[in-house]
């Protein structure tokens, strides 16, 4: 790539010339062979029951297909003002006002690319270009670089801030795209968009990030909005760097730079060393800037099952894409998530990953979202093959049951935002933070480690 940006800059970044386009796509093809050889030659040794694994690969494609993606292709796209309608309900009407957030356009962006590059049917390229179109034209903030949180329906800009874990959404779409489409100028945006994160927001004496901005980059200290980032009071968190480790090795996989290999390297040595407290199995947290754990009123020393196998999983694969396959450190952390999850986060008899709990004791709270269930199913997947240990095969097979019966809506499509611990449903399918991002990400996980190019 030869793409750069400089601070400032008001234009697109420029295509990447005849040669670096070749470039690009022999990285592309060197990156997927090697994934295509890791998942198997870990897949099959590992296999308890080849039927049945062949039977999930074969379910989760279906899922994927006809409950997921085409409830998005059937009922998301907004055909009056681009993009994808904000808020959808459970039969896929909208709910007004239909403001679009970040989250939701790039998040889908990534679905739609990645799920073309695996089944190049022309209505997900469809999808993708749309959400693509939409971030380029309402939510790119063309004079100062990145994106920004929230636009209404018709695109009009209604918060402004600039925040770094919806943003690590958007480079990871955008580099997604450029995979699944040879674009190198998707590439050059999420390039750009990777410098103009680092620029601003690197801490260059501790190493990580800052989270959040207002529009002209000036950090937001006392940042205490939105879901993920409540309470964050200039602390650095957990969650926000997990979506920089997956941002950053998607990025790494299409330009090969080297800036953002050393990036990776860093987010994963902070995530061994300091994050994820591997003798107890979960990850802290809050953070100072020192990186130092940061709590109040015990919000550091909450354990949240979800993250922490969604973690679990992602840190192994980000040191497979920099050559960091036998990292001792990263395959202890990464099963020591997996196996306090299952003491203390998990229904063992039915199937379901718990919100969260204290660090060394049962879960607290006993509601299920979405999108910790789905990471659970390529968290013990990920472990069994790591290890052959067969009770990480059958924590799979009782959560991938669960998913399927009770989290799947059989009737209209797509997946229940959360079962709660009284049994309720919260059955609003498209939201600020609902996208098709996590079950489409597990989907074609478990068909890529169980079931080849099915």
């Amino acid at each position: 790539m030869t793409t750069r940006s400089c601070p400032g800059s008001l234009a697109l970044p420029t295509p990447v010339q005849t040669g670096d386009t070749m470039k690009l796509y022999l990285r592309m093809s060197a990156s997927l062979a090697l994934l295509f050889i890791f998942f198997s030659c870990t897949a099959l040794p590992g296999q308890m029951n080849g039927e049945a694994a062949r039977d999930w690969s074969v379910v989760f494609r279906d899922t994927l297909q006809h409950h997921i993606l085409q409830f998005w292709i059937d009922h998301a796209l907004d055909a009056d003002y681009g993009g994808l309608l904000g808020r959808l309900n459970r039969q896929g009407q909208p709910i007004p006002p239909g403001d679009k957030s970040v989250v939701l356009i790039s998040r889908a962006l990534w679905s739609f690319s990645e799920a073309y590059r695996r089944y190049p049917d022309p209505a997900y390229q469809k999808m993708a270009t749309a959400c693509l179109k939409f971030l380029r034209d309402h939510m790119w903030d063309k004079q100062r670089g990145g994106y920004y949180f929230m636009v209404s329906r018709e695109g009009k800009v209604i918060d402004s801030t600039k925040q770094l874990n919806p943003m690590s959404y958007v480079m990871e779409g955008l580099a997604e795209y450029a995979l699944a489409f040879h674009d190198p100028q998707a590439a050059g945006e999420a390039l750009n968009l990777f410098e103009v994160i680092d620029e601003h927001a690197h801490d260059n004496k501790y190493g990580g990030y800052h989270i959040a901005f207002t529009a002209e980059w000036e950090w937001i200290k006392d940042y205490k909005e939105g879901p993920n980032a409540t309470g964050s009071f200039g602390r650095k968190s957990y969650d926000w760097h997990l979506g920089l480790v997956e941002a950053f090795a998607t990025l790494y996989d299409v330009t090969g730079d080297t800036r953002v290999r050393a990036r990776l390297d860093e987010l994963l040595d902070i995530f061994v060393n300091k994050i994820i407290d591997s003798h107890i199995g979960y990850g802290r947290y809050y953070f100072n800037e020192d990186w130092s754990v940061a709590d109040r009123n015990g919000d550091s020393k909450q354990c949240e099952y979800g993250l922490d196998l969604e973690a679990s999983w992602l840190i192994v694969e980000a040191a497979q894409r920099v050559g960091r396959p036998q990292d001792s450190k990263i395959r202890r952390a990464s099963l020591a998530l997996v196996d306090h999850a299952l003491r203390y986060g998990f229904d063992k008899d039915k199937g379901g990953v718990y919100r969260y709990g204290p660090a060394t004791g049962p879960a607290e709270n006993r509601d299920m979202e979405w999108w910790q269930q789905v990471e659970g199913l390529v968290a013990f997947l990920n472990a069994y093959q790591l290890t052959g240990d067969p009770k990480y095969w059958q924590a799979f097979d009782v959560q991938a049951r669960f998913v399927v019966d009770r989290f799947v809506d059989h009737q209209y499509g797509e997946v229940y935002t959360a079962i709660l611990h009284d049994g309720k449903i919260d059955d609003e399918k498209v939201g600020p933070w609902k996208a098709p991002y996590h079950v489409t990400r597990a989907c074609l996980e478990i068909i890529s480690r169980l079931g080849g190019t099915l």
